[in-house]
């Protein structure tokens, strides 16, 4: 019983983990996708 529960949270930890990288790497992006348009919108404007 106890070796089931510490793998569910051995699993549970390495789900966790993935998907915080898998933000991390996403926002480099999004970050980047709002600059481009906010140059747009001022090249726009001027």
């Amino acid at each position: 019983m106890v070796s089931k529960m510490g793998q569910s949270l051995v699993e549970y930890a390495i789900v966790v983990s993935i998907v915080a990288a898998a933000m991390v790497a996403m926002s480099t992006y999004v970050f980047r996708s709002v600059q481009a348009t906010q140059q747009a919108i001022h090249e726009e404007f001027r």
